[in-house]
């Protein structure tokens, strides 16, 4: 479960819509195998993680920016696939 105001306070995310941005991100547009795909991300940069790291981080029991952003990253890849979905089924 993410804990979304550990994770403002981590990461001093203080404006609200930004705030709700990670929000959408993390419970609307993370993927269910977000793991591996973060893990796998950063792999290719060089880093070895584990799951658990990467939960950990999601979670906000962790701090790891490298971690968090790739989740980012990954969230927002997915966002604009669901994005580009919705205006192709508008057509």
């Amino acid at each position: 479960m993410t804990n979304l105001n550990k994770l403002y306070a981590l990461y001093d995310i203080s404006n609200s819509k930004e705030q709700e941005a990670l929000k959408d991100l993390l419970a609307n547009h993370l993927p269910k195998e977000y793991t591996q795909k973060v893990i796998n991300k950063l792999k290719k940069s060089g880093l070895k993680i584990d799951s658990q790291t990467v939960r950990n981080t999601k979670a906000g029991i962790s701090k790891n920016i490298l971690v968090f952003n790739a989740i980012i990253e990954i969230a927002k890849e997915y966002k604009t696939l669901s994005d580009r979905l919705k205006r192709n089924l508008k057509k």
